[in-house]
């Protein structure tokens, strides 16, 4: 039903009108604040925008369900390129020419940097930062372009003075069950629903492997074996740039998390 309702309307305005027969009090309110002011749903996160409407976080995250989608960044995203959509068209002739794909490519690339803070916390990232620090061996694994992400986390890590191994291999990948056991950890940066991965993250945390994975799929079919999966918003999939690379979100998360772990190791002393 939910995904009817995204096909047959385009607009998440027209989407939330659709629905207000099953709003709630709370919902309402929610949906007149939307309505009327579309840019702070842009301009705020989700903490900042429901002490803004005067509702919880969780307030929030149900109403974004109730209209179909399966968070509130995933409607947050929405909104946010039927804005930009909307207002693109509008533009004059003159202003359409003088906007070059420097402005309009780094302006998407910096929203969807951006969405990081409304798809992951810092409570997450510090979790994965901590569990990283008891780890006596981390291998962190990718395929294709985000074996990138992979050799790149890798790489930074070693300029902060923490070893991990980057592997791209499945066969590699695979084994790992073979010596790995509960001090160990395993990241995995991954964009397909690769059902390949299942097997081998079942036998990892048979052994007591820890396994962190970092997506941009909601619904992973191994997630639940995971100690943490952070999802994080897909820019290849927006359709205002042929050429956008989902890689580029995850080096700015990496900074982020590389930013927690410097900070946790310090703590620790």
């Amino acid at each position: 039903m939910k995904t009817e309702r995204h096909n047959m309307i385009q607009s998440p305005f027209d989407i939330i009108r659709s629905c207000s027969d099953d709003f709630t009090k709370t919902d309402q309110k929610i949906a007149e604040h939307i309505l009327d002011a579309p840019n702070d749903v842009i301009r705020h996160n989700m903490a900042s925008l429901a002490s803004l409407i005067g509702v919880s976080d969780a307030a929030l995250s149900r109403f974004a369900n109730r209209v179909g989608y399966s968070a509130f960044s995933a409607l947050k995203n929405d909104i946010s390129r039927y804005v930009f959509s909307h207002n693109s068209e509008n533009d004059s002739d003159q202003e359409e020419k003088d906007r070059t794909p420097l402005c309009a490519i780094t302006e998407i690339y910096a929203s969807y940097m951006k969405a990081i803070a409304d798809y992951t916390d810092m409570d997450t990232v510090n979790r994965i930062a901590d569990l990283f620090l008891r780890s006596k061996k981390v291998k962190i694994f990718g395929i294709n372009r985000t074996f990138n992400s992979a050799r790149q986390f890798r790489f930074r890590l070693n300029k902060i003075g923490f070893d991990a191994e980057a592997v791209d291999d499945m066969h590699l990948f695979s084994d790992m069950a073979d010596y790995l056991g509960k001090d160990d950890l395993v990241i995995i940066f991954t964009t397909r629903n690769n059902m390949h991965y299942d097997s081998a993250v079942a036998a990892l945390t048979e052994n007591g492997c820890h396994v962190v994975v970092f997506t941009m799929i909601q619904n992973l079919p191994y997630k639940n074996l995971c100690d943490e999966v952070v999802v994080l918003p897909r820019i290849s999939r927006d359709s205002r740039g042929p050429f956008l690379d989902d890689q580029a979100i995850y080096f700015v998360f990496i900074e982020v998390l590389l930013s927690a772990i410097s900070e946790r190791s310090r703590q620790m002393g």
